[in-house]
């Protein structure tokens, strides 16, 4: 047995579920959730192996080189076991999850709605958050809006631990957030969505607490 063999029969056994492609034993695909997939292709190995994530229809999603230590500290002589990048890159997939968002296509699609009858006037309001998706827009009493920013008064909130999100727009057409926006919507926040006109998916931004863009998804 070879060395790409040794890996192969590793895969196999720690990751039932794993799909390899064409019948070719170093082109690997684990099933994510969402349906995408970590691909990695270790034709070379002990030489670096080629990851990716990737949509179903085979579009790459999002390159995770750089996140990943061992990767980073590839080295031929002492190459990491296959299976040893796969559970950390799975740890680090894990992990990015809880740091992100969905949120419903339907609510959404309201939103730009909303953005584009107000316009020039910002909107702006909160969202209930259930198992990590925005399923619901809240306008909150006391909220004021003007054609360039808007406020909160936290005190006539009431306590509801579900409006874990904000979001309001930007008639400008800039997405990226105001120091006003850090210091007074996202403070309390931790998912803070900006739609820019035009009010379409390429012009929304997410960002959390800080100010700090995070990735998002969209969920039907």
């Amino acid at each position: 047995m070879n060395i790409i063999e040794d890996e192969y029969y590793k895969i196999i056994e720690l990751y039932p579920n794993a799909i390899f492609e064409k019948n070719c034993i170093t082109q690997v695909k684990i099933p994510l959730k969402d349906k995408f997939f970590l691909e990695i292709d270790f034709k070379n190995y002990p030489k670096r192996p080629i990851v990716n994530l990737i949509s179903k229809n085979g579009r790459i999603y999002r390159k995770v080189d750089k996140s990943i230590p061992l990767l980073n500290r590839w080295g031929k002589k002492h190459p990491p076991f296959i299976v040893d990048l796969i559970n950390e890159i799975l740890t680090f997939i894990n992990n990015l999850e809880s740091k992100s968002i969905k949120i419903k296509r339907k609510l959404l699609n309201g939103l730009f709605s909303l953005c584009k009858n107000q316009h020039p006037r910002e909107i702006l309001g909160l969202l209930r958050i259930v198992n990590g998706i925005a399923i619901e827009y809240i306008l909150p009493p006391g909220a004021i809006t003007s054609n360039t920013s808007g406020s909160l008064i936290p005190s006539r909130l009431g306590l509801d631990l579900t409006l874990k999100g904000s979001v309001h727009s930007h008639p400008s057409g800039n997405p990226t957030p105001s120091l006003i926006d850090i210091n007074n919507v996202f403070r309390t926040k931790q998912f803070n969505f900006i739609i820019a006109y035009p009010y379409n998916q390429s012009s929304i931004k997410c960002f959390n607490n800080k100010g700090r863009e995070i990735e998002f998804r969209i969920q039907d």
